[in-house]
């Protein structure tokens, strides 16, 4: 089950988290950098550094129908997949 999980915000630890494969391209996309990808079971998060608290507001910009280029959102998915895979192999 994918879903996406409210963002953590501390002041050691400013993160945007997902399990959603199409919401972290998405986050990707609007310039945040991957973090790291951690596995629980076999659902991966993506967690995103956001040192200025806005994931939360880009996630809900995502779900209220955001446009975005299309060939950039695919190019963005293709790079959140390889990014799974490659965690994937070093677990």
């Amino acid at each position: 089950m994918n879903r996406t999980v409210p963002s953590k915000h501390t002041i050691q630890c400013q993160q945007a988290r997902t399990t959603r494969l199409d919401v972290a391209a998405f986050l990707l996309l609007r310039g945040f950098a991957i973090q790291d990808v951690r596995f629980d079971a076999s659902t991966a998060t993506f967690n995103f550094k956001d040192p200025n608290l806005e994931g939360d507001g880009v996630i809900k910009d995502f779900y209220n129908g955001a446009t975005v280029p299309a060939n950039e959102y695919a190019d963005a998915q293709k790079r959140v997949r390889d990014l799974l895979w490659e965690a994937k192999r070093r677990q």
